[in-house]
């Protein structure tokens, strides 16, 4: 998942996004990613089919692989992804998930994904939320304004940026642990 989360992030920067919000829901056994950004939206020749890998906006090879994935993802796992987007309108992304599923991909390392995004893109400023209200949980221009001129690339902030991540995300894991299975 934090894969997934990364790259998508990464077509939000590279497509000129200024804002992307990341939101994560769930209950019983199932997870929602959604993601929304405030980009050019997906141009037209990939706005029909956005999850065909052969269509594509990259140039340094043929193939766009990241929502392709993130659609067999869900799929494997009895959920499913929807897509919406519009010119000048950014891109929204709604991702569901059957954590139980045997078929269900690990979470992975989101803390780092996230710190990961917020560090490479610095133009780009990511929210997060998570749960049922969404409730806002780190936001990169609010901690960006604080500490003025001092880069998030620092490796003091970093650390902060860490701690803080994992401690918000540290819900989302208890819960994905609690499903599975029993182990000797």
């Amino acid at each position: 998942m934090s894969l997934h989360l990364l790259d998508i992030l990464e077509n939000s920067a590279k497509a000129g996004a200024e804002r992307v919000s990341v939101g994560f829901d769930w209950a019983d056994t199932q997870l929602c990613l959604t993601i929304d950004d405030d980009g050019p939206g997906l141009p037209e020749g990939i706005r029909e089919n956005p999850t065909d890998p052969f269509r594509t906006t990259r140039t340094d090879r043929p193939v766009g692989l990241g929502l392709s994935l993130l659609r067999q993802a869900a799929e494997q796992s009895d959920g499913n992804i929807r897509i919406e987007t519009e010119d000048q309108r950014g891109v929204h992304i709604s991702a569901t998930f059957n954590m139980a599923h045997i078929d269900a991909k690990p979470l992975g390392d989101l803390a780092t994904a996230l710190l990961t995004a917020v560090v490479a893109w610095p133009n780009l400023d990511v929210a997060l939320a998570m749960g049922p209200r969404k409730q806002v949980v780190f936001d990169s221009r609010i901690v960006r304004d604080e500490l003025g001129d001092v880069p998030l690339a620092h490796a003091d902030v970093k650390s902060w940026l860490r701690r803080t991540l994992e401690d918000e995300f540290e819900p989302l894991h208890a819960w994905n642990r609690q499903l599975e299975p029993n182990t000797w």
